[in-house]
C-alpha cells in the first residue's frame, strides 16, 4: 500500500503561522496590563510595536485581519471580561446567554484592530513600507468609530493607559483618541529604530513625551473664587438586594447615617441609584423630609434615584439636588441591554434570560438646565456617560466642576471600577475640571484639573470621603478639537485609502 509523503516545508510553514496568530492573540491579551489597575503604560506602546513586527512582512489582506482580529480577541476578551460577572452575577442571566453575550461584545469589540491592520495591508500593498506611518492615523480614527458605533463603546482605547504617563499632557490637547495614535506613532518609531536601525529617530522617541510633559506644566484653565467642601458618601449597598422593598428602609438609613456627620460641608454627594425604588413611591417619605434637612443645615445633597414623569409614565436614570431650588438631571447616554433595548421585540426575547431592574428606561433630553451649587455650575453625569468626551463637554463651557454618580456594583471585584476610574482620570485631562465620582462600592475619588486624584475611598466598604474642590473656567484646545476629530479622521482615512487605490490602478 502507498503512503503519502509528508509535506515537510508545508508542515513547518503550517505550524509557523499558527505560532504567529497565537502570537497575536497573547500580545492583545498582555494589553490591559497597560491599564488600571496595573498601569503598566509602557506596554501600550511596546505591544504595539511588537505586533507591527509580527505582521511588518505579512501581504495578504486576510491573513492581516486575522492577526488583527486575534490581537483584538485576546485585548478586549481580558479587558472586558467583566461583562460576564456583571450579566451572570447580577443580572441573574445563566452561563450560556452572559457567555454569548460577552463574546458577542468582544467578538464586535475586536473587529475594530483587525479593521486597523486591514487598512495598513492595503495601503503597504499599493504604497509601500512608508506607509507604516499612516497607522496612528488608521487606529485614531477606527477607535473614534468605536465610541460611535452601535452608540460606542470606547472602553480600553490606548489613551486611557497614559494617565499616569508623560503623554498624559496631550489629553488637553487631542484627547484620549489622540493619546493613542501617539502610542501608535511612538511604536512605529520604535520599530524602525530597532529593526531597521533608523537611529535618527531616537529623537522623536524623545520628543513626543518630553513634548507631553511640557504640556502638563500648562493651565489651560483658570480657578475660580472659593472652594466646595463636598462628602462623598459610599453606602456599599450589595447588588444582590439593591432593589429589594424590604430593604429600602435599611438602604436609606445606611447613607443618612452617614449624612448627619457632614452638615459642615458645602455640598453631600451619594451615588447613582443610592435611593431604591422609583420618584413617586418616596416623595412624601423620603425626599422631602431630605430636602428640608438639606435646607434647614444649608447642606445641599445631590442623590441619584430612578424618576418616574407621572405624566407620560416615563423612566429616567436621574440625579436629583436637594436644596433651597431642587434640580434635575435626567441620563441622556443609555447603556444597550443594561437601561435600554435598541429593539422592543428583544424585550420578549430576553424576558427570563436577564434580569436587570429599570432596564427599559427613557434617555433624557439633549439640553437640560444645568445644576448649581453656590456660585458654582456643575456638570452632571451618570456612570457610562463619562466614558465619552462629548457626552462631558456638553455642559461645557459653563460648568465650573464635574460630577458623576456610579453603582460599580455591577462589576464586582474585577478591573472594571479601576479602569472606570481611569476613565474619568481622561475627562478631567481633557476638561481641565476636576471631577468628583460618588460610587456605590467603590472606587469614589477626587479628581483634581489634572488628572490626578486626590482623595479615594476603598471598595466594599461604608465610607465617607471630605474634600475641598476648586471650580475652574476657561477651555482646553480638545474642547475644539474634539468637534471636528472624527470627521475629519475619517476624512484623511478615506482619502488614503482612495489614493492607496488610484494607485494601484
Amino acid at each position: 500500500m502507498d503512503k503519502f509523503p509528508l509535506n515537510i516545508p508545508l508542515i513547518l510553514r503550517m505550524r509557523m503561522e499558527f505560532l504567529r496568530y497565537g502570537a497575536a492573540l497573547i500580545l492583545g491579551s498582555l494589553l490591559p496590563l497597560a491599564f488600571a489597575p496595573f498601569y503598566w503604560w509602557p506596554l501600550a506602546i511596546l505591544i504595539p510595536a511588537l505586533l507591527i513586527w509580527l505582521i511588518d512582512a505579512e501581504t495578504d489582506l486576510r491573513r492581516l485581519f486575522v492577526f488583527g482580529g486575534l490581537f483584538g480577541l485576546g485585548y478586549f476578551g481580558f479587558g472586558v471580561y467583566w461583562i460576564y460577572n456583571s450579566l451572570y452575577d447580577f443580572g441573574m442571566a445563566s452561563p450560556v446567554v452572559a457567555s454569548a453575550i460577552t463574546a458577542l461584545m468582544v467578538c464586535v469589540l475586536a473587529t475594530f484592530p483587525a479593521l486597523s491592520l486591514l487598512s495598513l495591508g492595503y495601503c503597504k500593498r499599493h504604497l509601500g513600507q512608508r506607509s507604516l506611518w499612516f497607522l496612528p492615523l488608521i487606529w485614531f480614527a477606527l477607535e473614534w468609530l468605536r465610541g460611535w458605533v452601535f452608540t460606542g463603546m470606547p472602553w480600553l482605547s490606548l489613551g486611557y493607559s497614559q494617565t499616569s504617563s508623560p503623554l498624559s499632557g496631550f489629553a488637553s490637547v487631542v484627547g484620549v483618541y489622540g493619546i493613542s495614535a501617539v502610542c501608535m506613532l511612538l511604536a512605529v518609531t520604535l520599530y524602525q529604530v530597532i529593526r531597521n536601525r533608523r537611529y535618527k529617530l531616537i529623537s522623536l522617541l524623545l520628543a513626543l513625551p518630553l513634548g507631553g510633559m511640557a504640556l502638563q506644566n500648562i493651565d489651560w484653565t483658570e480657578a475660580v473664587p472659593g472652594s466646595l467642601k463636598v462628602t462623598l458618601i459610599q453606602g456599599n449597598i450589595p447588588q444582590q438586594i439593591k432593589w429589594r422593598r424590604d430593604q429600602r428602609q435599611n438602604i436609606f438609613n445606611t447613607y443618612w447615617r452617614e449624612t448627619v456627620k457632614y452638615w459642615d460641608s458645602d455640598l453631600i454627594v451619594w451615588p447613582e441609584t443610592a435611593l431604591p425604588g422609583q420618584s413617586g413611591e418616596i416623595e412624601e417619605q423620603v425626599l422631602q423630609p431630605m430636602q428640608q434637612a438639606a435646607i434647614q443645615q444649608n447642606t445641599p445633597i445631590i442623590t441619584g434615584l430612578i424618576y418616574k414623569d407621572e405624566e407620560t409614565d416615563k423612566f429616567y436614570n436621574s440625579v436629583i439636588l436637594l436644596g433651597e431650588k431642587r434640580s434635575i438631571y435626567h441620563k441622556r447616554h443609555l447603556v444597550m441591554f443594561g437601561e435600554y433595548y435598541p429593539m422592543r421585540w428583544l424585550l420578549d426575547m430576553l424576558d427570563g434570560l436577564i434580569d436587570i431592574p429599570f432596564s427599559d428606561l427613557t434617555p433624557g433630553p439633549e439640553q437640560q438646565e444645568l445644576m448649581r451649587v453656590g456660585d458654582l455650575v456643575l456638570g452632571m453625569s451618570i456612570c457610562f456617560e463619562d466614558v465619552f468626551s462629548r457626552d462631558i463637554m456638553k455642559a461645557l463651557p459653563q460648568a465650573n466642576l464635574l460630577i458623576n454618580l456610579s453603582n460599580d456594583a455591577w462589576f464586582g471585584n474585577s478591573t472594571a471600577p479601576h479602569q472606570h476610574m481611569q476613565i474619568a482620570q481622561m475627562r478631567s485631562l481633557e476638561t481641565g475640571r476636576a471631577m468628583i465620582r460618588s460610587t456605590n462600592t467603590g472606587i469614589s475619588t477626587f479628581i483634581d484639573h489634572k488628572g490626578q486624584i486626590f482623595g479615594q475611598t476603598e471598595q466594599f466598604k461604608t465610607e465617607s470621603l471630605t474634600r475641598s474642590v476648586q471650580g475652574r473656567t476657561g477651555l482646553t484646545p480638545f474642547y475644539y478639537f474634539a468637534k471636528v476629530q472624527g470627521p475629519l479622521s475619517l476624512a484623511l482615512l478615506a482619502g488614503l485609502l482612495l489614493f492607496a487605490r488610484r494607485k494601484a490602478a
